[in-house]
């Protein structure tokens, strides 16, 4: 073998290696990119849009409440959510309960609109447009229109409640 052959085949090698560890380097790298404001959603549109999704109905189970089921409500709500937030909506709900059982209160609540503001894997921020009807015994129905903005955590479990933020 030449010397000129030998210089050729090793230069050939060293690209060859240079190319498969920028290769290995962007495949196996940071593979969890930092949401920005120029980039907020840094994951794919499928994965985000389940945690919406799921957002979506868990907001609709936990604003919709009954005065005859109250006590369930408050368990199958708090069911949706990391424990922190399920201990505040437990002090809250307990605040608000002998108020909305001696007025007979029914809350029905629908996702009228949905999308995401940020999302990593590991975590979605939601912003859900809710339509409330409630009734109270004895009077007319009342309606109102929500904002909420649902922080979803991805736990062992799926995609929990995290925080809820409405105006």
């Amino acid at each position: 073998m030449s010397r000129r052959t030998t210089i050729a085949l090793t230069a050939c090698a060293l690209a060859l290696a240079a190319a498969i560890g920028g290769e290995a380097a962007y495949l196996w790298g940071s593979s969890t990119p930092t949401p920005s404001a120029e980039r907020p959603i840094v994951v794919g549109d499928i994965d985000a849009q389940a945690a919406v999704d799921t957002a979506a109905s868990d907001a609709a189970a936990i604003f919709s409440t009954s005065s005859r089921r109250y006590d369930a409500h408050v368990a199958r709500a708090t069911s949706l959510m990391t424990d922190d937030m399920a201990e505040r909506y437990r002090s809250t709900a307990a605040q608000v309960r002998e108020r909305v059982v001696a007025a007979g209160t029914t809350t029905t609540t629908r996702v009228a609109a949905s999308g995401v503001v940020r999302a990593t894997s590991e975590q979605v921020l939601a912003l859900l447009f809710l339509d409330q009807r409630t009734t109270t015994r004895g009077g007319p129905p009342s309606y109102a229109a929500r904002r909420a903005l649902v922080t979803m955590v991805h736990s062992d479990e799926g995609w929990l409640v995290a925080n809820v933020q409405t105006r």
